[in-house]
């Protein structure tokens, strides 16, 4: 299920929809945790291909076995080939492939792969001869695939051919209206729910990890809270258990708004703006320093505005 209101979401799910009867190869771009596989899955879902969605991880395909593996093999042509095996590429005819993470695939499968989606054929290892596939292929890269076209690590004949349409899945922190709605998506999975003022602590985090962290947030934070309701501490100390020295990162101009007009509303009260957005103050001053902003010299100033009142 895709879930977001930002022009992003919505241009990608229309470009979804709109390709997704096609037999155009389609090619997902985005960081890790943006949500691909979602997108791949509603995609097929959309096709109308009565076969299966078959998923497959490149990183996680043995150098040794990827030929095998994707396009299967007969009995003893390898040592070790003790029964014949159906590759991903042949589970997947009449459906979809998914292959995830497309620019860590093996140079040597690289070649072969490309005559496969050219001729619709597949030859497994040790086969006299070729069978007919018809699958769907859906890719993702990450945003690093052109600088693996320009080493070489990827072959640019075979991203041409893979990518028939591009849909690209910003990161979260580029998508600030997706936060609140992604979480209520993911408490609502686990028959919790958000307490109000959680909307200022989640947009105050940049999400590094996208929407992957942010569910792992929430379920942890559902771990956390007692009575099923996720407060803004609960939620600002599920943060805290995930980050591992995290680099600093802009704060997004949506969340800088938010915590901004949450200072000015309490007077540049640390104390009071720590429990509204359920923050420490270390991470208070932090972000304000990212902002530019000084807490103790906003505060200065306030006091002698209020001064000169008085006189």
């Amino acid at each position: 299920m895709i879930v977001g209101v930002s022009p992003a979401i919505r241009r990608a799910l229309a470009l979804a929809e709109r390709f997704a009867r096609t037999r155009l190869p389609i090619v997902l771009v985005g960081a890790t945790g943006t949500g691909k596989e979602e997108l791949a899955q509603h995609i097929h879902e959309r096709s109308g291909r009565p076969g299966p969605l078959v998923d497959v991880n490149c990183c996680a395909l043995p150098r040794d076995m990827v030929e095998s593996l994707l396009f299967g093999h007969r009995r003893g042509a390898f040592t070790g080939a003790l029964e014949s095996t159906v590759g991903h590429v042949e589970r997947a005819d009449g459906g979809t492939l998914f292959l995830d993470e497309l620019t860590s695939l093996a140079p040597e499968a690289q070649g072969k792969l490309l005559r496969v989606i050219e001729m619709g054929e597949v030859q497994p290892l040790g086969a006299g001869a070729k069978r007919r596939v018809d699958f769907r292929l859906v890719s993702a890269v990450q945003d690093e695939v052109g600088s693996a076209l320009e080493t070489g690590r990827f072959r640019r004949d075979l991203f041409e051919r893979v990518a028939g349409a591009i849909i690209e899945l910003p990161p979260l922190s580029a998508r600030c209206e997706d936060v609140l709605p992604l979480a209520e998506h993911f408490a609502a999975l686990g028959g919790r729910r958000l307490e109000a003022g959680v909307e200022g602590v989640l947009l105050c985090h940049s999400w590094p990890g996208n929407a992957r962290e942010l569910r792992m947030v929430i379920e942890r934070a559902g771990a956390l809270a007692e009575d099923g309701v996720l407060s803004p501490s609960t939620i600002a100390e599920a943060i805290a258990q995930g980050r591992v020295r995290e680099p600093r990162v802009a704060i997004p101009s949506d969340a800088l708004g938010t915590l901004l007009r949450t200072c000015q509303a309490h007077g540049w009260h640390g104390g009071r703006i720590c429990r509204t957005l359920g923050i420490s103050r270390t991470t208070l001053y932090m972000r304000l320093r990212e902002a530019g902003v000084s807490l103790r010299q906003v505060q200065k100033e306030q006091v002698v505005r209020d001064c000169s009142r008085l006189f």
